[in-house]
């Protein structure tokens, strides 16, 4: 490619004979005659050799190189002079050379020779200089990635990840969604400017992500400072996980930064396999050869895990102890081999309704620990339900069950709401536990009743003896109660679902009729739409059809319901129960804060009446 030389002299005559010796040699030249032509030619396109009379129109030659040499600092510029006394101070203002009038051929294509090859040198010290910043930046890229396949735990992988992404994409904001168990993209990691709750912790997979995420190819949305770059992580055609990085410091994202963005992001989700592979393989070497659960020291390890990433990142967890209290006089009564089926059995079981996220493990021979992640109190509350049933379905469980009770007692608790260590969590599990044991669910044997034999049971008579009383459990009374506090106490819960609308929980209102002037219906008029409780009334139908929070159940011709009232609330905060058969000159009622006696009358009423589960 021939090289570029603008020739800038106002005598015609010269310029031309300038331009056919340079021509003659092989370089392109522009010619122009004065000082704003040059510029505007030099506006059009770059020159490597500028070769400028001195004296010019509007400006001299020295103003006009000075002007060139301002856009491009390695300009090469050789004035034409009239004098040899101006070609020494000519030199002084940093011109490459200085011809004295009239030039001769040779000494012009000399001086332009040697400013050519000091402009390639230059080009080629820039090439080798890009190439040098390129091969650093790619071998710094190649170390991030043979990184992330060298550590196999996830939570650092997580976490490097969304710090490499950044780095490399010059990206100040970044977070990473990584598919889970159930093929949900979860929030594991995130860095810079970010709102936690705006970027919520499930991100939905439509079928355009899921599209998108397919092809493992990046791609931008946005212009300029609010640009998004989304990098999807995929391994062999497995959707892995997904980041998104935004505020790019250079003011939009650049190829450069897609290219590092997608390499890492290719090493990262076969690095995320793997990890998760060898876990799985791990696993199964910490398992306790009798019941195939974890043991305690990788359950702990596990559980510190879950609190670091709880504390990081504001989320949930539930643990869980189960205890089968009866195993020891199993074991004295009907041999080694029959407690042993006890235990497999109530572990079977538990596996059964568990998902791959959640961890069992056995702390002794008679106690299993059981962390639920992402999971609030109220969701282990609802837990404990299902494992309770699962165990009375689990063949060994039952044939154990039919000889002697197992004695099964569980306690929970939930980070931070209950503690932020493990052994917190462990003594409030414990404490549960206890109140189970002592509770009147355990004490009456209501296990075996129905619902409606429960209330029964429960309410009793004037001439009944008087319930059982145990310091460790909630208390409960029954007796001669208010005819206004079914009314009184739906008002107060009411109340209470409207100081916290998002914690979850049930609430079953149960009589004669659903009425519109119904307390609880009343009470929560102006709750909002995403109200986490659900309520429930149960009744005969009359003028309450529909209500924007309360969902009516209507039974007809139940002489149960035509006789009773009942209040069952059961929370992540709160579990109460009200009972009650109005009468002529008095109401006779039974109310609790017992938990275990609530869950159970809840569980009951839900199969009495199929109602669908939470």
């Amino acid at each position: 490619m021939p090289s570029s030389v603008l020739l800038v002299t106002p005598d015609a005559a010269e310029r031309e004979r300038l331009k056919a010796d340079l021509a003659s040699r092989g370089q392109e030249v522009v010619d122009v005659s004065d000082a704003d032509q040059a510029l505007e030619a030099a506006r059009a396109r770059a020159f490597e050799v500028v070769v400028a009379a001195l004296v010019l129109q509007p400006f001299d030659g020295l103003t006009l190189l000075s002007r060139l040499k301002d856009r491009r600092r390695d300009q090469e510029l050789i004035l034409l002079v009239d004098r040899p006394e101006t070609r020494a101070r000519a030199l002084e203002v940093g011109l490459t050379d200085c011809l004295v009038r009239p030039v001769e051929e040779a000494e012009l294509e000399l001086s332009v020779q040697r400013c050519l090859e000091r402009s390639q040198l230059r080009a080629e010290q820039r090439r080798l200089s890009e190439e040098n910043l390129a091969f650093a930046r790619h071998h710094s890229v190649y170390e991030r990635c043979l990184q992330l396949l060298s550590n196999i735990d996830l939570e650092w992988l997580q976490e490097r990840l969304v710090q490499d992404l950044s780095s490399t994409s010059d990206a100040q904001s970044a977070a990473l969604w990584v598919m889970d168990d159930r093929g949900e993209l979860r929030l594991r990691s995130y860095r810079g400017l970010v709102d936690k709750h705006a970027l919520g912790d499930r991100l939905q997979v439509t079928p355009d992500l899921a599209a998108q995420l397919q092809t493992g190819a990046t791609w931008l949305t946005g212009e300029g400072r609010t640009q998004v770059l989304s990098v999807p992580l995929s391994a062999q055609g497995e959707p892995m996980g997904y980041a998104q990085l935004w505020d790019p410091l250079a003011g939009a994202f650049l190829t450069e930064h897609q290219q590092s963005a997608r390499l890492l992001a290719d090493f990262a989700a076969v690095g995320l396999r793997n990890g998760r592979k060898f876990l799985a393989l791990q696993r199964l070497g910490l398992r306790d050869p009798e019941t195939a659960a974890y043991n305690l020291s990788y359950f702990t390890d596990y559980a510190s895990k879950e609190i670091y990433k709880a504390r990081r990142y504001s989320r949930t967890f539930s643990l869980i102890i189960f205890s089968l209290d009866n195993l020891q006089p199993i074991r004295l009564r009907h041999g080694v081999e029959e407690a042993r089926k006890a235990t497999r059995g109530v572990i079977r079981a538990l596996a059964r309704i568990i998902r791959d996220s959640d961890i069992v493990a056995k702390a002794s021979e008679h106690e299993f620990y059981l962390l639920l992640p992402e999971t609030d109190f109220f969701g282990a509350s609802m837990f404990l339900r299902r494992a309770a049933a699962a165990v009375r379905e689990e063949p060994e469980a039952r044939e154990m069950e039919a000889k002697m009770s197992i004695g099964l007692v569980s306690g929970a608790s939930t980070f931070p709401k209950d503690g932020e260590d493990f052994d917190e969590l462990v003594h409030r599990c414990r404490a549960r536990a206890e109140e189970r044991r002592a509770s009147l669910q355990r004490t009456l044997q209501l296990d075996g009743l129905s619902f409606w034999e429960q209330v029964e049971v429960l309410l009793g008579a004037p001439s009944s003896p008087r319930l059982p009383a145990d310091d460790r459990a909630a208390p409960s009374r029954r007796g001669k109660v208010s005819g206004a506090l079914f009314q009184e106490l739906q008002l107060e819960i009411a109340r209470e679902l409207l100081r916290d609308p998002l914690s979850r929980g049930l609430v079953y209102v149960g009589g004669p009729e659903i009425r519109a002037d119904l307390p609880i219906a009343l009470g929560l008029e102006g709750a909002p739409a995403e109200l986490g409780s659900r309520v429930y009334a149960l009744g005969r139908r009359t003028d309450l059809d529909s209500h924007p929070t309360v969902t009516p159940v209507f039974l007809e011709g139940d002489e149960r319901l035509a006789k009773h009232e009942f209040l069952l609330w059961l929370s992540e905060n709160a579990a109460y129960a009200l009972v009650q058969r109005p009468g002529r000159g008095a109401t006779w009622g039974f109310h609790t804060s017992d938990t275990g006696v609530v869950d159970h009358l809840i569980g009951k009423l839900q199969a009495e009446y199929d109602l669908q589960p939470y």
